[in-house]
């Protein structure tokens, strides 16, 4: 996809500064094409336990203690980083109370983008931007 061909760019793009700490990632505009490419890993990642609706009533929901995140919940939501979304895919919600989250390290930068920006999307509808400084 275009986009995430593009999101590739600006990751690879990031070198760390002259001052040894790490790069820093511009936000990254949410587009019509990056909720799409994220709605698409979101369907093929989350749905199983977070639901087509994101609302933490997929079908494997009923068997995790705590019971899955609801993503549409904007008063949670708004509490929670965009870096720590993307963390959370990337290495799972053991370290963050919820061991019933799996870690998908074989997901790519650009995927877990597209994926923070539908996350974000479903409790605030309308986002422009998400920001992944200091992902990795």
């Amino acid at each position: 996809m275009v986009v995430l061909a593009g999101l590739a760019a600006t990751f690879a793009c990031v070198a760390p500064p002259a001052d040894g700490g790490d790069g820093a990632v511009a936000p990254i505009p949410v587009s019509g094409e990056l909720l799409a490419a994220g709605r698409t890993a979101y369907r093929k990642y989350c749905i199983q336990c977070h639901g087509y609706s994101g609302r933490g009533d997929g079908a494997s929901a009923a068997q995790l203690d705590p019971p899955p995140r609801d993503h549409t919940d904007a008063e949670v939501m708004d509490g929670i980083g965009d870096r720590t979304i993307a963390e959370t895919v990337r290495h799972g919600g053991t370290g963050r109370g919820f061991p019933g989250m799996p870690a998908f390290p074989h997901v790519s930068d650009e995927e877990i983008a597209a994926l923070v920006a539908y996350v974000r999307s479903l409790s605030r509808p309308g986002v422009t931007s998400i920001d992944l400084e200091g992902f990795r």
